[in-house]
């Protein structure tokens, strides 16, 4: 809520401006209920709502959710940007989940402080403490598998971090009014996609987990599936006119899953196959990244559409997401075996190191698709040939360092800073690899690597700087939101990216 007054938040209510959804919620004093700005509801009085900036901080100050414009399936809230960096990764942890089997204690030892300073943080940024964070969030995310997924009632229950059924029945009621299976009744089934030849074997199966997750609009999800189709590793990721799928391995449970854009409603039916299924919600948040699904675009777009270098392509791509990644590790990974490369030869690198040292996916999750392994973990790669793959010896060298550095307990949950920080110094990490790594890998929206070969020929084809320090000065005028412009650029190249410096 840093940018946004009581007043500015009125307006918007008034007005149910759909771009400020997930921005900031409505608690009325009233009804005790709080709503997301475009709930269809009558609007209240001025002098009889208040504003909070997260779902969570609305439920800790005793608000109760809308069932009309469930706050539960808004696009995520910047309920922690621009405030303590320490907070800000607290929160990502605690929607991560980690209150579910730890301990506040526990989380403030990871975060490096006490736990009686963490909570002075949280409460002074956030509004709630960690444990009211923690129980509004298994509320909200439990509320959305009830009414976008096809889990069982003991299921959800289960994956929400509740000790059990009746204690899930009894907490649900107390904040909603309503039994849990009352938020089904009357529902469609899930999200349900057209068969396709043979796209069916992307399609839900029996036993798979089905979630709807939706985007901010608008949401174009023709170019993300483009953009992944490029760079799909053999043996890991498929991708398909319908989907994108991979495999996985989360909490030691291997696991395949589809994700199916949609563009009306906006967002992406996920499918979720294997014994990984336990772990829906950190799949979830992961796929949010990955597909940049709460990106508030309309804002970004209005910021970069004011540059006349970047407003035909704005206009020609309103739902443009920035790509992200599904883990550090494989991220840095591939940016590593990108370097002065092809799209083509990166990818048989990659397809070469999974094939060799990436677990096998079993055959029940994977018959048919293509999706043979999983991505290796650190310490599986650790005194490995890596230069056997077929890359020159000092890339094998910088893939060394880099693996050895990702085995190290918890050196990739740093924060992003930190951790590139640490990478900065190492032999074969430059600018461009560092600036690719924030972009992609750590989804900083302002990293902006102007050295990059593909950048530079899109903006001299429409008439911008042809060189690295012309184009930096010039994307002084893009910040905050320089990763989109980078975004634009690669897109509106008609050809493909040149040897040098390729995005992987």
């Amino acid at each position: 809520m840093d940018t946004l007054t009581d007043d500015l938040c009125y307006q918007a209510l008034k007005t149910r401006d759909a771009r400020f959804d997930g921005h900031f919620y409505t608690a009325v004093l009233t009804t005790g209920i709080f709503c997301r700005p475009i709930c269809p509801a009558v609007t209240p009085k001025r002098g009889n709502v208040r504003f909070y900036p997260s779902a969570e901080t609305a439920m800790a100050n005793g608000f109760r959710p809308c069932l009309r414009c469930r706050p539960e399936a808004a696009p995520g809230s910047p309920a922690a940007a621009g405030v303590h960096t320490t907070v800000a990764r607290a929160v990502r942890l605690v929607d991560e989940g980690a209150l579910d089997n730890g301990s506040v204690a526990d989380l403030a030892e990871r975060l490096g402080i006490t736990d009686r300073y963490l909570r002075q943080l949280y409460k002074r940024h956030t509004g709630a403490t960690p444990q009211q964070h923690a129980q509004a969030r298994r509320l909200l995310r439990a509320r959305q598998l009830i009414v976008d997924s096809n889990l069982s009632m003991t299921e959800i229950a289960e994956i929400a971090g509740f000790s059990s059924l009746r204690r899930f029945n009894h907490t649900l009621k107390e904040a909603y009014g309503n039994a849990p299976t009352a938020f089904r009744r009357g529902l469609k089934p899930p999200l349900k996609a057209t068969q396709n030849g043979a796209d069916d074997l992307f399609l839900p199966a029996h036993d798979d987990l089905v979630l709807f997750l939706r985007a901010r609009p608008p949401f174009d999800s023709e170019q993300l599936l483009t953009f992944f189709r490029a760079r799909a590793i053999p043996g890991l990721e498929a991708v398909g006119a319908h989907h994108y799928a991979r495999s996985l391995c989360i909490a030691r449970q291997p696991g395949l899953v589809i994700c199916r854009p949609s563009d009306n409603p906006p967002g992406v039916q996920v499918i979720l196959r294997g014994p990984a299924r336990q772990s829906i919600l950190e799949v979830s948040a992961r796929i949010r990244r990955l597909l940049d699904l709460d990106a508030d675009l309309p804002g970004i777009s209005e910021h970069l559409a004011q540059d006349p270098l970047l407003e035909p392509l704005v206009a020609r791509h309103p739902g443009l997401r920035v790509p992200g990644s599904w883990d550090r590790f494989e991220f840095a990974v591939r940016a590593i075996l990108g370097q002065q490369v092809s799209l083509s030869a990166a990818r048989t690198l990659a397809g070469r190191l999974v094939a060799r040292y990436g677990r096998p996916l079993p055959d029940d999750l994977a018959g048919g698709t293509g999706i043979t392994h999983r991505f290796p973990e650190p310490a599986a790669l650790v005194g490995q040939p890596l230069n056997k793959l077929g890359m020159p010896g000092s890339r094998a060298d910088t893939l060394a360092r880099i693996t050895a550095r990702f085995a190290e307990p918890g050196f990739a949950e740093q924060d992003g800073n930190t951790l590139l920080a640490q990478l900065a110094p190492m032999r074969g990490i430059g600018p461009w690899t560092l600036h690719y790594l924030a972009l992609r890998g750590l989804g900083d929206p302002d990293a902006f690597p102007a050295s990059d070969l593909g950048i530079l020929k899109a903006s001299a084809h429409l008439g911008g700087p042809q060189d690295a320090k012309a184009l930096t000065r010039h994307a002084e005028c893009w910040r905050p939101w320089r990763a989109y412009a980078a975004q634009y650029l690669w897109t509106s190249l008609n050809t493909h990216p040149p040897r040098q410096e390729t995005p992987s």
